[in-house]
């Protein structure tokens, strides 16, 4: 039997047993509330929740949403970035809050005092560093919040048709819907063959789907001014290939919008090499675009483009209606003209002949003719004006048309005798209206600039005053002076126009020692031989 004290010491037992089990038991923190009170141990606190999982994982996940969205519309990847960037700062605070309190209970568990100094100086370090960044990010944030709400990268797009429905201007950014607008247009216009580009890029997705409509419709592409970053994209879709001489086509390295840069770094080099190396340029070109920061662009040279396949041949130029189109009337052309400064210059000095090339270039609009036939009505009534005043010319400017023709004949010579011979001894009007190109075109960029500048001043300084009168005996003395240095051949030569025909290396070797003996005289006489040269018989 059991005693009276072991019925008692049972009694106790249950009753004790009965309070635990009245008590409620609290559930275990959840892991967010223990970090953030500092529960768990320093180490873990620092290098596992603050520098793992509250810096480097919303790093990796911008840039793994960045690819992500790399054939979405811009604003969608951007607000998706902006999302994990204010989720960091929230992550990030929440880190460092927990490590800065599992720090501060870290000598209470056993731990060196130095390990919690250590730490809650680099949490510190890297609040002010998190500030200093914030601030300078500033500016971008703004930046990609505006994408994010809709925001492009370039100006708007605008389609313009030309007057002769042949060619479509597409000008503004690679803008989000720039495809869609251009198939759009080219729906309602089907007789269009060339799209011109003038761009300086946008977004990477959308100089894609614009290449693919060029390409799907199995269209040309021609630049007139620039085609620059994505736009290279577009314009590498054409059939054939062709920029105005005077335009710029630019690359540089694709690059993503948003994330860390460094991570982005190497993606971004392969989206630029595979995406380049798919239209087909080669690995060298590509390697130097992809070597080109995104804040700068490369304009390669004309011969580099054509050597990589960018371009597929050289063009004069002016092969559009972008004139035609743009000169709804007789006043809108002259105003075109007057533009340029050579023939802003004939309008005020020679008001009637600069009438006379507008009425032509008028005719030529209404005919929905090229900017090339248009110019070249204009080019060919200055030529016509600039001879006829050559003979009351100022010795300045003889002296410079002299010198600019001998320096023309001798760069042609090394690309065609012909060419040099038919400079000295011009084709026939009838020639010209047939469309042959001037030899002067195939001269560099700098010779043009020089005729350009030669002409104005023949345009302005002409004056009657300046013509010399002299007798057939002045004439035949100085113009022998001048020939002296030639041949009795080249002299024979020079002087029948079958024998220029048939031998035109020897023509133009004779052309360009008669050219010198002018230039050698002495001052004085080079005046006289030049004025007689070109003074009216």
């Amino acid at each position: 039997m059991r005693t009276a004290r072991q019925r008692i010491e049972e009694k106790h037992h249950v009753s004790q047993a009965v309070t635990r089990s009245s008590v409620p038991s609290s559930p275990p923190a959840s892991f967010l509330r223990r970090h953030w009170r500092g529960d768990y141990s320093l180490g873990r606190s620092y290098w596992l929740h603050t520098v793992l999982l509250t810096s480097l994982v919303p790093a990796l996940a911008i840039s793994v949403l960045a690819r992500l969205t790399n054939d979405m519309p811009a604003r969608y990847g951007m607000a998706g970035v902006l999302g994990i960037a204010a989720f960091s700062y929230l992550a990030w605070t929440w880190g460092v809050w927990g490590c800065w309190r599992s720090a501060s209970k870290h000598v209470a568990r056993g731990g060196r005092r130095w390990a919690e100094v250590v730490v809650k100086f680099l949490i510190v370090c890297g609040a002010i560093s998190m500030v200093t960044s914030t601030w300078r990010a500033a500016h971008s944030v703004r930046e990609q919040l505006e994408i994010a709400l809709g925001k492009q990268l370039g100006p708007p797009v605008v389609y313009q048709v030309r007057v002769d429905g042949k060619s479509v201007l597409l000008q503004g950014g690679m803008n989000d819907g720039a495809a869609d607008g251009l198939d759009a247009i080219l729906q309602q216009h089907p007789g269009v063959q060339t799209v011109v580009l003038y761009s300086a890029g946008g977004w990477v997705r959308e100089g894609k789907l614009v290449g693919e409509v060029i390409r799907r419709r199995r269209l040309n592409t021609y630049v007139e001014q620039e085609c620059s970053s994505s736009c290279t994209l577009a314009f590498l879709a054409g059939r054939d290939r062709a920029m105005d001489p005077r335009a710029h086509i630019g690359f540089h390295t694709l690059y993503t919008v948003g994330g860390d840069d460094r991570i982005n770094k190497s993606f971004d080099r392969k989206l630029t090499f595979d995406t380049y190396g798919k239209l087909g340029l080669p690995h060298d070109f590509i390697e130097r675009i992809a070597d080109t920061p995104a804040a700068q662009s490369w304009y390669p040279e004309l011969g580099q483009l054509l050597q990589a396949g960018v371009l597929t041949r050289l063009a004069p130029g002016g092969e559009t209606a972008q004139l035609a189109t743009i000169a709804t009337s007789r006043d809108v052309l002259e105003a075109e003209f007057k533009k340029g400064a050579l023939f802003d210059i004939m309008a005020r000095y020679h008001p009637a002949d600069f009438a006379r090339t507008i009425d032509l270039a008028w005719a030529k609009v209404q005919a929905h003719a090229s900017d090339a036939e248009i110019l070249a009505v204009g080019r060919e009534q200055v030529g016509l004006l600039s001879r006829r005043l050559l003979p009351i010319a100022s010795d300045a400017s003889l002296a410079e048309f002299q010198q600019l023709l001998l320096d023309e004949a001798v760069a042609l010579r090394g690309i065609s005798a012909a060419a040099c011979t038919e400079l000295i001894y011009p084709r026939s009007r009838a020639e010209a209206a047939a469309g042959r190109e001037a030899p002067q075109a195939a001269l560099p960029q700098e010779f043009a600039n020089r005729e350009q500048v030669m002409t104005q001043r023949l345009l302005r300084d002409a004056d009657p005053a300046n013509a010399g009168r002299y007798s057939l005996a002045e004439r035949t003395r100085v113009m022998r002076k001048a020939l002296a240095p030639l041949t009795q051949e080249q002299l024979k030569l020079l002087s029948s126009p079958l024998r220029r025909q048939a031998d035109p290396d020897a023509t133009c070797d004779a052309s360009i020692a008669y050219l010198r003996a002018v230039m050698q005289l002495p001052a004085e006489e080079r005046r006289v031989v030049l004025r007689v040269l070109y003074s009216r018989s």
